[in-house]
């Protein structure tokens, strides 16, 4: 316990622990302002609204953590709901091969993204933008709204809720295990840190760099795949603007939680209290707008932008 607290009043850079404390006291002072938020609806409301945003979170995690920035996760979802609920029939067997055939497709399209941001020379944060406008061209290209039809049987399956406890929140936290395996017990995850840190390093110790940098791509394409496939289920179809919003706040969300935007500092469960503060302070908003009758769809992008540019602020200045 004196070693958390110590932790907590004098937090290392990007320490986890800071984020954490400061996701206690907005807590406290969000129930504060708006008493209805630890009402059990809400709060069940909050952890399903979440995961979405959690789960692309993690992929994009990984990919901040090798040094780069995928600017495509956004345009990658919007498409991938479309190709769910285009080929997804009714039967078992054809759900089954819809879910691997959506998440071969993410994997493909950070595959593709890591090609290029190694091989070709262009930053990846232009290279994932031009890439995120041809996959959002395709995905306007089928449907330019909404479109589809995701099985009844697809949507119950993944959208079941038994209180507070719900399949999405146990989706995301089997991905979160599992990243956090990839990222702490395997190989691969300090290799990333050594990609983001020093790439010399890991030229040094013999260790393919395009293999670590694209598989980070690849797991951020897998992410906003299993991200898609859920949103598609939630929302009963796909949709060419289903994705919006989630490039840049899956990037607010591991900033905020303590991950350096250059790369090689950072923890995975940083970036979770991260996303919960991002997803927190969207309902918050929801509920203020609702009791003061004015639109917070206006307000959403300006407060991620500012969150976005007070954290980099406030690690910076700890250095």
């Amino acid at each position: 316990m004196r070693r958390l607290a110590d932790r907590i009043l004098r937090p290392r850079l990007h320490s986890s622990a800071t984020i954490w404390a400061v996701l206690v006291l907005l807590v406290a002072g969000v129930v504060v302002v708006v008493p209805e938020f630890v009402l059990p609806a809400n709060l069940s409301n909050v952890l399903i609204q979440l995961v979405p945003l959690g789960l692309a979170s993690l992929g994009q995690h990984f990919v901040i953590i090798g040094g780069g920035i995928d600017l495509s996760i956004g345009p990658q979802i919007s498409l991938i709901t479309i190709a769910v609920s285009s080929l997804a029939g009714t039967s078992a067997l054809s759900i089954l091969a819809t879910i691997l055939l959506c998440l071969a497709l993410g994997a493909s399209f950070g595959l593709a993204n890591g090609v290029l941001a190694h091989f070709v020379g262009i930053p990846p944060l232009v290279v994932t933008l031009c890439t995120g406008f041809i996959f959002q061209g395709i995905a306007f290209a089928f449907h330019e709204t909404t479109g589809g039809f995701v099985p009844m049987g697809m949507r119950e399956a993944l959208t079941a809720s038994w209180g507070l406890l719900s399949m999405p929140l146990l989706l995301y936290v089997v991905c979160l295990l599992v990243s956090a395996f990839l990222m702490y017990r395997a190989r691969f995850g300090r290799s990333l840190y050594a990609l983001g840190g020093n790439e010399e390093v890991l030229y040094s110790a013999g260790v393919k760099v395009s293999r670590v940098r694209i598989a980070s791509y690849v797991y951020a394409g897998l992410m906003a795949g299993i991200t898609a496939i859920y949103l598609a289920a939630r929302l009963k179809s796909g949709g060419s603007h289903y994705g919006d919003g989630y490039s840049l706040t899956t990037i607010t969300s591991v900033v905020v939680g303590g991950t350096s935007i250059a790369g090689g500092e950072g923890s995975l469960f940083g970036t979770v209290a991260g996303t919960i503060i991002v997803s927190m302070l969207n309902n918050v908003l929801n509920n203020v707008s609702f009791r003061y009758g004015f639109q917070s769809s206006f307000y959403k992008d300006v407060m991620t932008g500012l969150i976005l540019i007070g954290a980099m602020l406030f690690y910076r200045n700890r250095r």
